[in-house]
């Protein structure tokens, strides 16, 4: 796990059908394969979709875990997401032990390398930058891209043994596992054992893991739900309105009248390219070495045209407003109950607890306890003894400074009575 390569493909003998309940896809083969540059003469799904396979490749034991996926092409979305699926393990398949946090990927100058959200968050994830290869040069990326050819000449040329030509993505997805747990399990790893055995690329993997790391290191697990942190960004001024313009929409902010913020949106979920975001979250960059703080900008709701904002809506208005199949016997590849037999070692590899992993996208927290207490200041102008300071301080960090529990206790306070609060 020093290295790892990461690329996509899309498939030479699968074609998209049609969507199907459960957010699966009916896929069908053909025997002609597609054309390394495109489509031509091709069939393509009723919106056009296609059937990309993204793969990751370790460079010392040769491992390789893919996964395949239905979209309109390769997007670093789709690459990500299967990044966190495979070192995250959440294929399940013990024949396949790849899992953790490698020190470098490497890809070449696709949708990875030209997203800088995804780049990010590689960055936070490994602590390094990504790295890439020039163009047209098949040397640095030839691992994987060797694995491509064996999967369309072995694996999908298997598929045609079926009875039907029809086959659902999560089958194809279960039967993609199984062939690549046969596969570590039976060819040898590129890099020996210290010991100067030579075994398979699952056994390899594990005893290297297992055994000491370089630098004495251990493996990090992967943080739980890195795509929630995945966001673009960009530099804004926020005008003098308290608004600002992003993806030909306005959002508006509290505050912060005249400033240049970072502006972030999230990858994974409200928006992505398939509509506007919900929220923004900006984040002013401070040179004084105060901590950084956030808000959140909501879209700004346009009146409807008529409508008159000092006049109350009357007993009309109210009333309208309420009335708003069976594999064949040569299937070689069919995913087994109990995983299928493997000489991979019983043991898992040594791990230490996932490094902590900022989210830029955190807007509802206050950074420290210093910035936690001035907020309560200012909306609990009371005096407090410095014992009930003390106990404030305890309730706003065991709430991990959160803006919420700030307001909530700053009203539970005010509302005692006059000689219950102040000094109290």
């Amino acid at each position: 796990m020093q290295a790892v390569q990461a690329d996509g493909s899309t498939s030479a003998h699968l074609r998209v059908v049609r969507a199907l309940p459960g957010d699966d896809w009916l896929l069908r083969l053909y025997r002609r394969p597609g054309p390394a540059g495109g489509y031509k003469n091709k069939p393509l799904g009723p919106d056009r979709e296609r059937l990309q396979v993204y793969g990751l490749w370790d460079m010392c034991t040769g491992l390789t875990v893919a996964r395949y996926c239905v979209a309109h092409g390769e997007t670093s979305l789709d690459a990500m997401e299967f990044l966190c699926w495979a070192l995250g393990a959440e294929h399940g398949h013990p024949g396949l032990p790849l899992h953790g946090v490698p020190d470098e990927i490497w890809f070449d100058q696709g949708p990875l390398h030209r997203s800088s959200a995804t780049r990010d968050l590689i960055e936070r994830l490994t602590g390094a930058p990504p790295q890439t290869g020039r163009p047209y040069n098949k040397d640095r990326q030839g691992g994987v891209e060797r694995s491509w050819r064996s999967l369309w000449t072995r694996f999908e040329r298997a598929l045609f043994l079926l009875r039907e030509p029809d086959i659902r993505l999560s089958e194809l997805n279960a039967r993609l596992v199984e062939y690549c747990a046969r596969e570590a399990a039976r060819r040898l790893s590129r890099t020996p054992l210290p010991d100067g055995r030579v075994v398979s690329r699952a056994a390899a993997w594990t005893a290297l893991t297992a055994s000491a790391r370089p630098r004495g290191r251990p493996l990090r697990r992967l943080p739980p739900d890195p795509i929630a942190t995945l966001a673009r960004e960009g530099w804004r001024r926020i005008d003098d309105h308290g608004r600002i313009r992003w993806a030909a929409r306005e959002y508006e902010v509290d505050g912060w009248a005249g400033r240049w913020v970072l502006v972030r949106e999230a990858v994974a979920g409200g928006g992505a390219g398939d509509g506007p975001a919900d929220r923004l979250v900006c984040e002013e960059i401070r040179t004084d070495g105060r901590p950084v703080e956030r808000r959140v900008a909501v879209p700004v709701e346009r009146r409807p045209f008529g409508e008159i904002r000092t006049a109350p809506a009357s007993a009309l208005d109210r009333l309208l407003a309420e009335d708003g199949d069976a594999p064949g016997t040569a299937d070689v590849y069919a995913p087994r109950p109990d995983g299928g037999r493997s000489n991979v070692m019983p043991m898992r590899a040594r791990t230490a607890p996932p490094a902590p992993l900022a989210n830029p996208l955190d807007a509802d927290h206050h950074p420290d306890l210093e910035t936690a207490m001035a907020a309560f200041g200012a909306l609990y102008p009371w005096p407090l003894t410095p014992g009930a300071r003390a106990s404030v301080a305890e309730h706003l960090a065991a709430a991990s400074y959160a803006k919420a529990a700030v307001t909530e206790l700053a009203a539970r306070l005010l509302a005692l009575p006059a000689d219950g609060g102040g000094a109290a």
